[in-house]
Protein backbone atom coordinates (compact mmCIF):
# COMPACT_ATOMS: atom_id res chain seq x y z
CA UNK A 1 0.00 0.00 0.00
CA UNK A 2 1.21 3.49 -0.74
CA UNK A 3 0.95 6.59 0.93
CA UNK A 4 -1.38 7.99 -1.73
CA UNK A 5 -4.00 5.10 -1.12
CA UNK A 6 -5.63 6.30 2.42
CA UNK A 7 -5.54 9.37 1.35
CA UNK A 8 -7.73 8.47 -2.18
CA UNK A 9 -9.90 6.22 0.85
CA UNK A 10 -10.36 9.17 2.57
CA UNK A 11 -11.38 11.29 -0.72
CA UNK A 12 -13.59 8.56 -2.01
CA UNK A 13 -15.39 8.47 1.70
CA UNK A 14 -15.94 12.28 1.38
CA UNK A 15 -17.08 12.31 -1.91
CA UNK A 16 -20.23 10.03 -1.68
CA UNK A 17 -21.40 12.19 1.35
CA UNK A 18 -21.13 15.05 -0.44
CA UNK A 19 -22.02 14.27 -3.72
CA UNK A 20 -25.36 13.32 -2.09
CA UNK A 21 -25.29 16.69 0.13
CA UNK A 22 -25.90 18.39 -3.16
CA UNK A 23 -28.21 16.32 -5.03
CA UNK A 24 -30.49 17.10 -1.84
CA UNK A 25 -29.79 20.79 -2.34
CA UNK A 26 -30.39 20.64 -5.92
CA UNK A 27 -33.61 18.66 -5.44
CA UNK A 28 -34.90 21.34 -2.76
CA UNK A 29 -34.64 24.28 -4.53
CA UNK A 30 -36.13 22.65 -7.88
CA UNK A 31 -39.08 21.93 -5.44
CA UNK A 32 -39.74 25.03 -3.86
CA UNK A 33 -38.98 26.98 -7.29
CA UNK A 34 -42.04 24.99 -8.87
CA UNK A 35 -44.28 25.78 -5.39
CA UNK A 36 -43.84 29.22 -5.02
CA UNK A 37 -44.80 31.11 -7.70
CA UNK A 38 -48.41 29.49 -7.06
CA UNK A 39 -51.28 30.78 -5.50
CA UNK A 40 -52.55 34.35 -4.69
CA UNK A 41 -50.78 36.09 -1.90
CA UNK A 42 -53.37 36.51 1.17
CA UNK A 43 -51.46 35.83 4.60
CA UNK A 44 -51.06 38.60 6.21
CA UNK A 45 -47.51 38.11 7.01
CA UNK A 46 -46.85 37.57 3.34
CA UNK A 47 -48.74 40.69 2.55
CA UNK A 48 -47.46 43.16 5.12
CA UNK A 49 -43.64 41.82 3.32
CA UNK A 50 -45.10 42.79 -0.06
CA UNK A 51 -46.93 45.59 0.31
CA UNK A 52 -44.49 47.66 2.74
CA UNK A 53 -41.85 46.87 -0.24
CA UNK A 54 -43.87 48.08 -2.89
CA UNK A 55 -44.62 51.44 -0.85
CA UNK A 56 -40.50 51.52 -0.45
CA UNK A 57 -40.81 52.16 -4.47
CA UNK A 58 -42.87 54.69 -3.85
CA UNK A 59 -42.23 56.46 -1.19
CA UNK A 60 -38.86 56.96 0.38
CA UNK A 61 -36.66 54.14 -1.10
CA UNK A 62 -34.53 53.02 2.19
CA UNK A 63 -37.67 53.68 4.59
CA UNK A 64 -40.06 50.63 5.36
CA UNK A 65 -43.70 52.27 4.61
CA UNK A 66 -46.95 50.90 5.02
CA UNK A 67 -50.25 52.41 4.04
CA UNK A 68 -47.88 55.42 3.29
CA UNK A 69 -46.93 56.12 6.25
CA UNK A 70 -43.50 55.33 7.89
CA UNK A 71 -43.32 52.17 9.89
CA UNK A 72 -40.79 51.18 12.51
CA UNK A 73 -42.46 47.95 13.86
CA UNK A 74 -39.56 45.82 11.40
CA UNK A 75 -36.27 46.03 10.28
CA UNK A 76 -35.78 47.01 6.80
CA UNK A 77 -33.27 44.05 5.17
CA UNK A 78 -35.32 41.74 3.64
CA UNK A 79 -37.94 44.54 2.83
CA UNK A 80 -35.01 46.23 0.55
CA UNK A 81 -34.10 43.09 -0.93
CA UNK A 82 -37.90 42.89 -2.04
CA UNK A 83 -38.00 45.98 -3.61
CA UNK A 84 -34.88 44.81 -5.61
CA UNK A 85 -37.18 42.08 -7.11
CA UNK A 86 -40.67 43.52 -7.23
CA UNK A 87 -40.64 45.59 -10.58
CA UNK A 88 -38.66 43.39 -12.28
CA UNK A 89 -40.62 39.91 -11.70
CA UNK A 90 -44.03 39.46 -13.84
CA UNK A 91 -45.29 37.28 -11.17
CA UNK A 92 -45.08 39.40 -8.10
CA UNK A 93 -45.86 35.95 -5.77
CA UNK A 94 -42.65 34.88 -7.29
CA UNK A 95 -40.50 38.54 -6.59
CA UNK A 96 -42.18 38.45 -2.92
CA UNK A 97 -41.58 34.55 -2.36
CA UNK A 98 -37.81 34.46 -4.01
CA UNK A 99 -36.23 35.87 -0.78
CA UNK A 100 -37.18 33.36 1.65
CA UNK A 101 -36.32 30.23 -1.24
CA UNK A 102 -32.61 31.76 -1.31
CA UNK A 103 -32.28 32.18 2.61
CA UNK A 104 -33.23 28.43 2.72
CA UNK A 105 -30.34 27.32 0.22
CA UNK A 106 -28.63 29.48 2.02
CA UNK A 107 -29.16 27.74 5.24
CA UNK A 108 -29.32 24.38 3.93
CA UNK A 109 -24.98 25.43 2.44
CA UNK A 110 -24.18 26.80 6.00
CA UNK A 111 -25.76 24.06 7.83
CA UNK A 112 -23.71 21.66 5.87
CA UNK A 113 -20.42 23.58 6.45
CA UNK A 114 -21.88 23.53 10.50
CA UNK A 115 -22.15 19.45 10.15
CA UNK A 116 -18.78 19.46 9.07
CA UNK A 117 -17.40 21.31 11.14
CA UNK A 118 -19.09 19.65 14.26
CA UNK A 119 -18.66 15.94 13.17
CA UNK A 120 -15.44 16.07 10.75
CA UNK A 121 -14.96 12.64 11.19
CA UNK A 122 -18.82 11.72 10.42
CA UNK A 123 -19.41 12.37 6.95
CA UNK A 124 -22.76 11.01 6.15
CA UNK A 125 -23.88 13.21 9.26
CA UNK A 126 -23.91 15.79 6.38
CA UNK A 127 -26.59 15.25 4.16
CA UNK A 128 -28.72 13.45 6.59
CA UNK A 129 -28.71 16.40 8.63
CA UNK A 130 -29.76 18.31 5.57
CA UNK A 131 -32.48 15.60 4.58
CA UNK A 132 -33.95 16.15 8.09
CA UNK A 133 -33.91 19.75 7.69
CA UNK A 134 -35.83 19.92 4.10
CA UNK A 135 -38.35 17.21 5.42
CA UNK A 136 -39.32 19.19 8.33
CA UNK A 137 -42.24 21.13 7.82
CA UNK A 138 -41.15 24.13 9.30
CA UNK A 139 -38.86 25.18 7.97
CA UNK A 140 -39.57 24.21 4.12
CA UNK A 141 -43.16 25.60 4.40
CA UNK A 142 -41.98 28.57 5.94
CA UNK A 143 -39.16 28.68 2.91
CA UNK A 144 -42.38 29.06 0.67
CA UNK A 145 -43.49 31.68 2.06
CA UNK A 146 -42.72 35.81 1.92
CA UNK A 147 -41.56 35.70 6.15
CA UNK A 148 -38.73 37.16 7.63
CA UNK A 149 -37.90 33.66 9.75
CA UNK A 150 -35.98 31.90 7.15
CA UNK A 151 -33.59 35.01 6.78
CA UNK A 152 -33.29 34.69 10.37
CA UNK A 153 -32.68 31.27 10.66
CA UNK A 154 -29.91 31.53 8.05
CA UNK A 155 -28.20 34.34 9.83
CA UNK A 156 -28.41 32.68 13.31
CA UNK A 157 -26.91 29.43 11.36
CA UNK A 158 -24.52 31.47 10.04
CA UNK A 159 -23.15 32.82 13.77
CA UNK A 160 -23.05 28.88 14.91
CA UNK A 161 -20.51 28.07 12.11
CA UNK A 162 -19.00 31.21 12.82
CA UNK A 163 -18.64 30.40 16.78
CA UNK A 164 -17.59 26.89 15.96
CA UNK A 165 -14.47 28.42 13.91
CA UNK A 166 -13.47 30.75 16.16
CA UNK A 167 -12.24 28.11 18.39
CA UNK A 168 -8.89 27.34 16.41
CA UNK A 169 -9.12 31.19 14.80
CA UNK A 170 -10.64 33.78 16.97
CA UNK A 171 -10.78 36.49 14.18
CA UNK A 172 -13.94 34.51 12.70
CA UNK A 173 -15.60 36.48 15.76
CA UNK A 174 -15.71 39.29 13.38
CA UNK A 175 -18.17 36.99 11.41
CA UNK A 176 -20.55 36.20 13.92
CA UNK A 177 -20.83 40.13 14.79
CA UNK A 178 -21.59 40.78 10.96
CA UNK A 179 -24.09 37.66 11.40
CA UNK A 180 -25.61 39.26 14.43
CA UNK A 181 -25.53 42.78 13.18
CA UNK A 182 -27.54 41.80 9.55
CA UNK A 183 -29.87 39.59 11.72
CA UNK A 184 -31.40 42.55 13.64
CA UNK A 185 -31.65 44.04 10.27
CA UNK A 186 -33.29 40.97 9.24
CA UNK A 187 -36.03 40.41 11.99
CA UNK A 188 -35.17 41.04 15.55
CA UNK A 189 -31.80 41.01 17.41
CA UNK A 190 -32.00 37.23 18.70
CA UNK A 191 -28.24 36.14 17.50
CA UNK A 192 -27.05 38.61 20.38
CA UNK A 193 -28.56 35.76 22.65
CA UNK A 194 -27.20 33.18 21.02
CA UNK A 195 -24.21 34.51 21.41
CA UNK A 196 -24.64 35.19 25.01
CA UNK A 197 -25.58 31.70 25.70
CA UNK A 198 -22.23 30.11 23.48
CA UNK A 199 -20.07 32.85 26.16
CA UNK A 200 -21.93 31.39 29.08
CA UNK A 201 -21.41 27.57 28.19
CA UNK A 202 -17.79 28.19 27.10
CA UNK A 203 -16.91 30.19 30.45
CA UNK A 204 -18.32 27.61 32.41
CA UNK A 205 -15.80 25.04 30.83
CA UNK A 206 -12.11 25.54 32.34
CA UNK A 207 -10.39 24.38 29.25
CA UNK A 208 -12.09 26.57 27.11
CA UNK A 209 -12.23 29.51 29.34
CA UNK A 210 -7.90 29.75 29.31
CA UNK A 211 -8.67 30.72 25.12
CA UNK A 212 -12.06 32.58 25.02
CA UNK A 213 -11.14 35.97 25.88
CA UNK A 214 -9.02 37.70 23.13
CA UNK A 215 -8.60 40.94 21.34
CA UNK A 216 -10.87 39.41 18.25
CA UNK A 217 -13.94 38.84 21.17
CA UNK A 218 -14.06 42.36 22.30
CA UNK A 219 -13.91 43.77 19.40
CA UNK A 220 -16.50 41.96 17.71
CA UNK A 221 -18.35 42.60 20.39
CA UNK A 222 -18.01 46.15 20.20
CA UNK A 223 -18.84 46.35 16.79
CA UNK A 224 -22.20 44.11 16.32
CA UNK A 225 -22.98 46.31 19.24
CA UNK A 226 -22.03 49.91 17.43
CA UNK A 227 -23.57 47.88 13.83
CA UNK A 228 -27.24 46.84 15.08
CA UNK A 229 -27.29 51.10 16.72
CA UNK A 230 -26.73 52.32 13.46
CA UNK A 231 -29.85 51.79 11.87
CA UNK A 232 -32.40 52.93 14.41
CA UNK A 233 -30.12 55.93 15.05
CA UNK A 234 -30.84 56.81 11.48
CA UNK A 235 -34.40 56.24 11.71
CA UNK A 236 -34.40 58.22 15.10
CA UNK A 237 -32.73 61.32 13.73
CA UNK A 238 -33.63 61.63 10.02
CA UNK A 239 -36.69 60.36 9.74
CA UNK A 240 -38.61 61.08 13.10
CA UNK A 241 -39.14 57.43 14.44
CA UNK A 242 -40.39 57.26 17.97
CA UNK A 243 -38.18 56.51 20.55
CA UNK A 244 -40.19 53.77 22.14
CA UNK A 245 -39.75 51.83 18.53
CA UNK A 246 -35.83 51.71 18.84
CA UNK A 247 -36.19 48.17 19.30
CA UNK A 248 -39.15 47.23 17.43
CA UNK A 249 -42.08 46.14 19.12
CA UNK A 250 -41.68 42.26 18.60
CA UNK A 251 -38.53 42.48 20.76
CA UNK A 252 -40.94 43.90 23.72
CA UNK A 253 -42.90 41.19 25.78
CA UNK A 254 -45.91 42.32 26.39
CA UNK A 255 -48.25 41.24 28.96
CA UNK A 256 -51.58 40.92 29.52
CA UNK A 257 -55.05 39.98 28.61
CA UNK A 258 -54.14 39.95 24.68
CA UNK A 259 -50.94 39.52 24.92
CA UNK A 260 -47.95 36.44 25.54
CA UNK A 261 -49.36 36.19 29.16
CA UNK A 262 -53.02 35.90 28.04
CA UNK A 263 -53.20 32.04 29.22
CA UNK A 264 -50.27 29.47 30.31
CA UNK A 265 -50.07 26.97 27.76
CA UNK A 266 -46.34 25.37 26.07
CA UNK A 267 -47.93 25.91 22.56
CA UNK A 268 -43.97 25.59 21.39
CA UNK A 269 -43.06 22.08 22.46
CA UNK A 270 -46.06 20.73 21.43
CA UNK A 271 -46.25 22.26 18.19
CA UNK A 272 -42.70 21.27 17.72
CA UNK A 273 -43.55 18.04 18.74
CA UNK A 274 -46.71 17.70 17.81
CA UNK A 275 -48.76 18.72 15.50
CA UNK A 276 -46.18 21.42 13.72
CA UNK A 277 -43.75 18.41 12.74
CA UNK A 278 -45.34 14.80 12.91
CA UNK A 279 -42.90 12.67 13.26
CA UNK A 280 -39.91 13.78 13.73
CA UNK A 281 -40.55 16.49 15.98
CA UNK A 282 -40.77 14.68 18.84
CA UNK A 283 -37.29 13.24 18.38
CA UNK A 284 -35.87 16.99 17.63
CA UNK A 285 -36.96 17.60 21.40
CA UNK A 286 -35.31 14.90 22.59
CA UNK A 287 -32.15 14.73 20.66
CA UNK A 288 -30.42 17.88 22.78
CA UNK A 289 -31.69 16.22 26.09
CA UNK A 290 -29.74 12.48 24.23
CA UNK A 291 -26.56 14.18 23.80
CA UNK A 292 -26.65 15.82 26.86
CA UNK A 293 -27.50 12.63 29.16
CA UNK A 294 -26.06 9.86 26.83
CA UNK A 295 -22.81 9.56 28.78
CA UNK A 296 -21.75 6.14 26.88
CA UNK A 297 -21.74 7.63 23.50
CA UNK A 298 -19.83 10.71 24.79
CA UNK A 299 -20.73 13.33 21.96
CA UNK A 300 -18.28 16.11 21.55
CA UNK A 301 -18.19 19.53 23.37
CA UNK A 302 -19.73 21.02 20.60
CA UNK A 303 -22.56 18.95 19.91
CA UNK A 304 -23.14 19.64 23.35
CA UNK A 305 -22.87 23.16 23.05
CA UNK A 306 -25.14 23.11 20.12
CA UNK A 307 -27.51 21.37 22.52
CA UNK A 308 -27.58 23.92 25.03
CA UNK A 309 -28.23 26.92 22.85
CA UNK A 310 -31.74 24.87 21.36
CA UNK A 311 -32.80 24.38 24.92
CA UNK A 312 -31.80 27.51 26.42
CA UNK A 313 -34.28 29.32 22.98
CA UNK A 314 -36.74 26.61 23.86
CA UNK A 315 -36.68 27.40 27.09
CA UNK A 316 -36.86 31.02 26.62
CA UNK A 317 -40.10 30.81 24.43
CA UNK A 318 -41.85 28.77 26.96
CA UNK A 319 -41.21 31.31 29.83
CA UNK A 320 -42.31 33.78 27.68
CA UNK A 321 -45.19 32.25 26.58
CA UNK A 322 -44.75 32.62 23.10
CA UNK A 323 -47.88 31.30 21.26
CA UNK A 324 -46.17 30.53 17.84
CA UNK A 325 -44.00 27.58 16.80
CA UNK A 326 -42.25 30.23 14.22
CA UNK A 327 -40.07 31.71 16.95
CA UNK A 328 -37.74 28.45 17.54
CA UNK A 329 -37.39 28.86 13.61
CA UNK A 330 -34.11 30.66 13.71
CA UNK A 331 -32.77 27.13 15.77
CA UNK A 332 -34.74 24.62 13.20
CA UNK A 333 -31.47 23.72 11.26
CA UNK A 334 -29.27 23.19 14.64
CA UNK A 335 -32.13 20.85 15.97
CA UNK A 336 -32.07 18.84 12.33
CA UNK A 337 -28.51 18.61 12.68
CA UNK A 338 -28.52 17.31 16.42
CA UNK A 339 -30.95 14.97 15.61
CA UNK A 340 -28.88 13.55 12.37
CA UNK A 341 -25.67 13.03 14.91
CA UNK A 342 -27.73 10.80 17.28
CA UNK A 343 -29.19 8.96 14.27
CA UNK A 344 -26.12 8.29 12.79
CA UNK A 345 -24.89 7.16 15.86
CA UNK A 346 -28.32 4.65 16.23
CA UNK A 347 -27.11 3.75 12.57
CA UNK A 348 -23.24 2.90 13.81
CA UNK A 349 -24.71 0.57 16.13
CA UNK A 350 -25.39 -3.25 15.61
CA UNK A 351 -27.52 -4.64 12.91
CA UNK A 352 -30.57 -4.67 14.79
CA UNK A 353 -30.49 -1.35 16.17
CA UNK A 354 -29.56 -0.32 12.76
CA UNK A 355 -32.04 -1.39 10.94
CA UNK A 356 -34.72 -0.21 13.27
CA UNK A 357 -33.17 3.21 13.10
CA UNK A 358 -32.85 3.02 9.30
CA UNK A 359 -36.85 2.26 8.92
CA UNK A 360 -37.68 4.92 11.93
CA UNK A 361 -35.66 7.54 9.92
CA UNK A 362 -37.39 6.96 6.52
CA UNK A 363 -40.65 6.80 7.93
CA UNK A 364 -40.26 10.45 9.70
CA UNK A 365 -38.57 11.77 6.93
CA UNK A 366 -41.45 10.78 4.48
CA UNK A 367 -43.98 11.87 7.48
CA UNK A 368 -42.45 15.35 7.25
CA UNK A 369 -42.29 15.71 3.19
CA UNK A 370 -45.67 14.68 2.93
CA UNK A 371 -47.21 17.01 6.05
CA UNK A 372 -44.70 20.27 4.14
CA UNK A 373 -46.41 19.24 0.40
CA UNK A 374 -49.60 19.41 2.21
CA UNK A 375 -49.06 22.64 4.59
CA UNK A 376 -47.76 24.32 1.13
CA UNK A 377 -50.68 23.39 -0.99
CA UNK A 378 -53.57 24.40 1.26
CA UNK A 379 -51.72 28.02 1.89
CA UNK A 380 -51.91 28.00 -2.01
CA UNK A 381 -55.60 26.96 -2.53
CA UNK A 382 -58.92 28.98 -2.13
CA UNK A 383 -60.81 27.19 0.51
CA UNK A 384 -64.05 28.09 1.59
CA UNK A 385 -64.99 29.99 4.72
CA UNK A 386 -67.75 29.47 7.32
CA UNK A 387 -68.34 33.60 8.80
CA UNK A 388 -69.07 33.11 12.46
CA UNK A 389 -71.05 35.92 14.05
CA UNK A 390 -71.46 36.16 17.30
CA UNK A 391 -75.05 35.10 17.74
CA UNK A 392 -75.47 33.64 14.09
CA UNK A 393 -73.59 30.98 11.97
CA UNK A 394 -73.87 32.71 7.96
CA UNK A 395 -72.93 30.92 5.15
CA UNK A 396 -71.56 33.47 2.53
CA UNK A 397 -70.47 30.82 -0.22
CA UNK A 398 -66.86 30.50 -1.38
CA UNK A 399 -64.07 32.78 -0.67
CA UNK A 400 -62.91 32.88 -3.81
CA UNK A 401 -59.60 35.07 -3.44
CA UNK A 402 -59.53 35.40 -7.51
CA UNK A 403 -62.68 37.51 -7.20
CA UNK A 404 -61.76 39.11 -4.60
CA UNK A 405 -58.17 40.24 -6.11
CA UNK A 406 -60.22 41.63 -8.93
CA UNK A 407 -62.60 43.72 -6.72
CA UNK A 408 -58.91 44.49 -5.33
CA UNK A 409 -57.63 45.58 -8.78
CA UNK A 410 -60.96 47.53 -9.75
CA UNK A 411 -60.33 49.76 -6.69
CA UNK A 412 -57.19 50.47 -7.95
CA UNK A 413 -58.39 51.58 -11.50
CA UNK A 414 -60.86 53.89 -10.01
CA UNK A 415 -58.88 55.47 -7.39
CA UNK A 416 -57.82 58.94 -7.33
CA UNK A 417 -56.39 61.66 -5.23
CA UNK A 418 -59.11 62.90 -3.11
CA UNK A 419 -61.19 60.22 -3.00
CA UNK A 420 -60.69 58.13 0.24
CA UNK A 421 -60.85 54.46 0.24
CA UNK A 422 -62.48 52.49 3.03
CA UNK A 423 -62.91 48.57 3.47
CA UNK A 424 -65.82 47.71 5.53
CA UNK A 425 -66.27 44.29 7.77
CA UNK A 426 -68.76 43.46 10.13
CA UNK A 427 -65.57 43.17 13.10
CA UNK A 428 -62.26 43.30 13.57
CA UNK A 429 -61.46 39.66 13.38
CA UNK A 430 -63.62 38.71 10.91
CA UNK A 431 -62.51 36.72 7.89
CA UNK A 432 -65.28 37.62 5.28
CA UNK A 433 -63.05 40.36 3.73
CA UNK A 434 -59.04 40.71 3.55
CA UNK A 435 -58.01 43.91 4.94
CA UNK A 436 -56.10 46.64 3.33
CA UNK A 437 -52.83 44.98 3.39
CA UNK A 438 -54.54 42.43 0.56
CA UNK A 439 -56.37 45.78 -1.40
CA UNK A 440 -53.05 48.10 -1.18
CA UNK A 441 -50.86 45.40 -2.93
CA UNK A 442 -53.15 43.88 -5.49
CA UNK A 443 -55.29 46.93 -6.41
CA UNK A 444 -51.41 48.75 -6.84
CA UNK A 445 -53.06 51.55 -4.62
CA UNK A 446 -51.56 54.61 -4.25
CA UNK A 447 -53.38 56.40 -1.57
CA UNK A 448 -54.07 55.24 1.94
CA UNK A 449 -56.81 53.19 3.22
CA UNK A 450 -59.03 52.97 6.35
CA UNK A 451 -60.08 50.36 7.68
CA UNK A 452 -63.73 50.25 9.56
CA UNK A 453 -66.05 48.01 11.47
CA UNK A 454 -69.78 48.58 10.36
CA UNK A 455 -69.83 49.62 13.67
CA UNK A 456 -67.31 52.26 13.11
CA UNK A 457 -69.33 53.52 9.86
CA UNK A 458 -72.69 53.74 11.46
CA UNK A 459 -70.87 56.21 14.37
CA UNK A 460 -68.77 58.33 12.19
CA UNK A 461 -69.01 57.54 8.36
CA UNK A 462 -66.27 58.81 6.17
CA UNK A 463 -67.35 62.00 4.64
CA UNK A 464 -67.64 62.06 0.62
CA UNK A 465 -66.17 61.17 -1.81
CA UNK A 466 -65.51 57.53 -1.04
CA UNK A 467 -64.80 54.59 -2.66
CA UNK A 468 -65.65 51.65 -0.37
CA UNK A 469 -65.29 47.58 -0.76
CA UNK A 470 -67.75 44.91 1.73
CA UNK A 471 -69.69 42.00 1.54
CA UNK A 472 -72.97 41.96 0.07
CA UNK A 473 -74.24 41.13 3.97
CA UNK A 474 -72.92 44.53 5.14
CA UNK A 475 -74.12 46.40 2.56
CA UNK A 476 -77.47 47.53 4.31
CA UNK A 477 -74.92 49.50 6.48
CA UNK A 478 -73.59 51.38 4.05
CA UNK A 479 -76.94 51.90 2.46
CA UNK A 480 -78.17 53.63 5.76
CA UNK A 481 -74.80 55.49 6.27
CA UNK A 482 -74.78 56.81 2.32
CA UNK A 483 -78.40 56.85 1.04
CA UNK A 484 -76.55 58.18 -2.69
CA UNK A 485 -74.11 55.18 -2.70
CA UNK A 486 -73.83 53.19 -5.72
CA UNK A 487 -72.79 49.98 -7.25
CA UNK A 488 -69.36 50.32 -8.92
CA UNK A 489 -68.53 46.74 -9.40
CA UNK A 490 -69.16 42.90 -7.97
CA UNK A 491 -68.04 39.70 -7.95
CA UNK A 492 -69.11 36.93 -5.71
CA UNK A 493 -70.24 38.01 -2.46
CA UNK A 494 -68.05 41.23 -2.85
CA UNK A 495 -69.14 44.87 -3.48
CA UNK A 496 -67.45 47.78 -4.86
CA UNK A 497 -69.20 51.16 -3.96
CA UNK A 498 -68.71 54.30 -4.72
CA UNK A 499 -70.13 57.66 -3.10
CA UNK A 500 -70.00 61.20 -4.90
CA UNK A 501 -70.29 64.62 -3.75
CA UNK A 502 -74.11 65.52 -4.09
Amino acid sequence: MTIADPVLNYRGQQARPIALTGLIIVCFVAWLALQIPKGILTNTDELLTAERSREMLLTTPLVVHFNFEKSFAKPPLQYWLTALTLPRFGNRTLAVRIWPLVYAVLTAITLACLARVIAPDRPWVIPLSLAILVCCPLFSAEASRALLDVGLAFFATLAILFAQLARKNPAWWMGLAVACWLGSLQKIPLIFLLWLVILIVRVSSPVERRTLFSGWLLASILFALAATAVWPLVQYAKYEMPVKNVFHEEVVVWLGPEYLGARPYFEVPIRLSATGWIGAGVFAFIAPFVVLLWKKQRFSVVARELAILCLAVIALAVLINFRSVRYVVPIIPSLCLILAIVFQRFLAQRSAVRIGAAVLLALTLLAGLIQAEIQIYSRQRNASVRIEDRKVKLRSGEKNVAEEKRVAEELGALQQAGTRMVVVKAIKGGSDLLWDSFYLFHGNLRFPVTKLTTDELRAAPPPPPVLGVCVARDFPVVQKAYPNVQVQFGRAQFILWRVDLQ
